[in-house]
């Protein structure tokens, strides 16, 4: 047992089905883990009913959460970012959960509790299989009507999963589609890209800067010295795989989704002005600038959440995006 309570790797060997039919036992571990993170909502929310496991979904096994209220108003599926998990989602989750909304959220293969080499991937293909394993073995159990929320480079799966289904809104299954700080392109892709080009060539991986992605220096200490999740290296097979991905992404047809697109001006992760330019030209997605906000927009400032989740209250509301 670590000093927070719980082996990450004894905990991802010992997962068990996500069983949602079923009420969930929790081990002394389980238990450790959501108390780590403060997603332990089934203490804080009457009648909250809370489903934790394990999802196949073929090359991979998934670490997932289903929340769902007395009476859900409709779910949310939650898609995280790069070096992430749904561990550090708390803010969102629990604003989406006093929404009255069923909440599905997972870990990428990688990350988190999922299994997988830390922090890389063979290609997106297995982000985008690991999404649609989630919502075919749960889909039965999400009230509707749903939406979909992606960060980062859950942002990119979420729009790499609408496109290549070639979902139109008529036909997609999610009334609000919501990217947070979506990743298209990382940021001072130039320059990196060189560095990329030459490194590829003699090593496999370089340490993991610790970057200042948010207003929020209380995250930045929890994920620098209090994650024991945090992969510590950029694997330079992550790199190719997300440059694999972006030059078919940019490929696709226009799709006449509407997403709502929160973005940072502060954000030095993505290369936002290109990416905003590449997604009006794939969706049609009416965006909301934040201009002091970084990149980790759901563990931003309490400031600058407020106004993130007002956008997303207004989203979920049906109203026009600011």
């Amino acid at each position: 047992m670590s000093t927070h309570g719980f082996d990450p790797e004894v905990l991802r060997r010992e997962l068990r089905l996500l069983t949602p039919d079923q009420p969930v036992l929790l081990s002394p571990a389980e238990d450790a883990y959501l108390r780590h993170y403060d997603i332990h909502f089934t203490e804080q929310v009457v009648g909250l009913r809370h489903h934790f496991g394990a999802i196949d979904a073929g090359s991979h096994r998934i670490a997932a959460h289903l929340w769902v209220p007395a009476d859900p108003a409709g779910t949310a599926v939650v898609v995280h970012g790069y070096y992430d998990h749904a561990g550090l989602y708390r803010h969102l989750l629990r604003h989406l959960i006093e929404r009255r909304l069923a909440v599905l959220a997972f870990d990428l293969p990688g990350h988190g509790l999922s299994s997988g080499a830390p922090a890389t991937i063979e290609t997106f293909d297995h982000y985008v299989a690991a999404f649609s394993a989630c919502l075919t073995a749960l889909g039965a159990h999400l009230p509707k009507p749903w939406s979909l929320f992606g960060q980062s480079t859950g942002g990119a799966v979420a729009m790499e999963w609408l496109l290549a289904n070639g979902f139109t809104s008529a036909t997609v299954p999610f009334a609000r589609v919501v990217l947070l700080a979506p990743l298209v392109r990382p940021y001072a892709w130039g320059m990196n890209r060189v560095v990329y080009e030459v490194a590829r060539r003699f090593i496999r991986e370089r340490p993991r800067t610790f970057t200042v992605n948010a207003e929020n220096p209380e995250f930045i200490r929890f994920l620098r010295d209090l994650d024991p999740l945090q992969a510590r290296t950029l694997p330079v097979q992550w790199v190719t795989a997300m440059v694999q991905w972006r030059r078919r992404f940019e490929r696709y047809p226009p799709s006449d989704i509407r997403p709502l697109v929160i973005q940072g001006h502060a954000d030095q992760t993505v290369d936002w002005r290109y990416n905003m330019k590449v997604i009006a030209r794939l969706f049609e997605p009416r965006i909301l600038f934040i201009p002091e906000a970084r990149h980790h927009l759901v563990n931003e400032s309490a400031a600058i959440r407020a106004r993130i989740f007002q956008a997303i209250d207004g989203e979920l509301e049906g109203l026009s995006a600011p």
